[in-house]
């Protein structure tokens, strides 16, 4: 987060200039000691700017991650966080149950369903890439990196539409964690799967060609 803050000695009284007359204590509070305005005030100008202009003001981020970089560090990573909470796993022993059980359990779940909310914000921001460095489909009726992109550019809307099915359904697990609901965290959970499936149907591999099962199982080695 940035600071406010001066580089002149607090005993040098502040500019007298009409804008401040104008302005009022906003403009005092971003105005620095008699000399150049601060990055505040500047970007304050741009603004107004813009606003004079009827153009919309500048968005006050800059894109970094790639689509495939923001799935892989937060929506995945926490998505399996999630789903591997809780659940039932066979084993040679019998029935195992998972599920989170201390404070610091559903604490850390909390924190990979709110990474996960707050991640679908991020993918509705414009101007991302699909991915740092392009690449291949990977099978027949797989998009690559650059169909993809394509089809993102063709359909933004629709992307959008899907993100915001993401963060419906994280809230909806979300609401599960906080109340501690087991049974509906897997139900929400399972919601939550689909709604990425659905996205990546459109999006990444919308005619993928699965092989048939073959007619006899292979021979155990």
């Amino acid at each position: 987060m940035r600071r406010l803050e001066s580089s002149h000695p607090a005993s040098v009284p502040l500019c007298r200039h009409p804008v401040v007359a104008l302005s009022g204590l906003l403009i005092a509070m971003v105005l620095t000691s008699c000399g150049q305005p601060t990055g505040a005030a500047v970007q304050l100008g741009a603004a107004r700017t813009h606003e004079a202009a009827g153009q919309p003001d500048p968005l006050p981020f800059a894109v970094t991650a790639s689509i495939q970089e923001l799935m892989q560090y937060e929506v995945d990573a926490s998505a399996d966080a999630i789903w591997d909470a809780a659940g039932t796993t066979l084993t040679r022993q019998g029935l195992v149950e998972k599920q989170p059980r201390s404070d610091e359990d559903w604490k850390a779940l909390r924190q990979h369903a709110i990474v996960l909310l707050e991640a679908t914000n991020l993918l509705a921001i414009p101007g991302r890439r699909v991915a740092p460095k392009e690449f291949a489909s990977d099978g027949p009726g797989v998009f690559s990196s650059q169909e993809i992109e394509a089809e993102v550019a063709r359909r933004q809307q629709e992307f959008d539409a899907f993100a915001q099915g993401l963060r419906a359904s994280g809230q909806q697990v979300l609401s599960a964690i906080d109340s501690r609901d087991v049974e509906a965290l897997l139900k929400e959970g399972a919601a939550m799967d689909g709604a990425c499936e659905a996205c990546h149907r459109s999006f990444w591999y919308p005619h993928e060609v699965i092989p048939a099962l073959p007619a006899e199982p292979p021979p155990i080695q």
